[in-house]
């Protein structure tokens, strides 16, 4: 079982190394993105409908904070005291992850915080603020993919 837990990490460790990339800390001020970079994120699908702000399921772009990394919008549900975040460029391995503010240059958003192995290796870049849940329940954001 240990060798497959291994794997498992090592798997996730390279997928968050190579994703989109983006912004470094959750602190205003940080670095601004460079001119001419849009936002990522987009479509991730969810389950059923549901609001986003019900309390057990949410809407948000997914963030890896200790390399800087920024994803997608997906879709999350509360388990505990934590969320079970089914992101598309993880599955079908769902991340854990906690709900924080994601601040680079003055653009906050709430976001996903992953636990997403990885090293120090995006740019600074806002998340996607427009994350939510559309009329068919589908997870969704304004940027382009």
């Amino acid at each position: 079982m240990p060798v497959r837990h291994l794997a498992l990490a090592l798997v996730v460790a390279v997928a968050a190394c190579h994703g989109t990339p983006a912004a470094p800390g959750a602190t205003p001020g940080a670095a601004a993105p460079a001119a001419g970079d849009a936002p990522i994120a987009n479509v991730a699908t969810g389950g059923d409908p549901a609001p986003a702000d019900d309390g057990t399921r949410r809407c948000l772009p997914t963030v890896a904070a200790e390399c800087g990394c920024v994803y997608a919008c997906a879709p999350g549900r509360l388990d505990g005291d934590h969320w079970i975040v089914d992101h598309p460029f993880w599955a079908p391995t769902p991340l854990h992850a906690h709900v924080d503010r994601w601040c680079v240059d003055g653009a906050c958003t709430d976001a996903f915080f992953g636990a997403i192995v990885c090293d120090g290796i995006c740019a600074p870049r806002p998340a996607d603020a427009s994350c939510h849940f559309d009329d068919a329940g589908a997870c969704v954001g304004s940027s382009a993919p």
